[in-house]
């Protein structure tokens, strides 16, 4: 027998090439491939979903400026209402302080009448007190 040499290329080694190229293109159809092609499917997936966030995201911006647009005109119409309902109480109450006024100024003119009345009937009262008084006075002072 030679002496052991550092390669010895027998029948060995292409069996050995033979099984190793046989395990890979096993391993290839086996588990590889079909683990590629659901990596494909997952990544197809989720590119789509992605893809349907974005198209959605200018709907959503959308909606929102409708959201926004129908706010503003609520708050318009709010205002407008408020407004309207100022200006009706705003009247209301001028009517009712006129009203209240010419009560007031009607009970004014009727207080002063009784008073103008006591004050012309005081006088008159007072004037007859003094025409007596005035005649008791000439009495005492003129002894006749």
């Amino acid at each position: 027998m030679e002496k052991a040499r550092l390669f010895d290329f027998n029948l060995t080694l292409p069996i050995i090439v033979a099984e190793f190229l046989f395990l890979m293109v096993a391993l290839d159809k086996i588990y590889f491939a079909p683990l590629g092609k659901f990596m494909d499917d997952r990544d197809a997936a989720i590119r789509e979903k992605l893809n349907s966030v974005k198209d959605t995201s200018g709907e959503v911006k959308q909606l929102e400026e409708q959201a926004a647009a129908v706010m503003k005109a609520a708050r318009a119409e709010i205002s407008a209402a408020l407004n309207q309902m100022k200006r009706e109480v705003a009247l209301d109450l001028e009517v009712k302080m006129a009203e209240g006024r010419k009560k007031v100024e009607a009970e004014l003119a009727v207080a002063l009448e009784n008073l103008e009345r006591q004050k012309e009937e005081t006088i008159k009262a007072l004037d007859s007190q003094i025409a007596a008084l005035s005649q008791d006075i000439v009495k005492k002072v003129l002894p006749l």
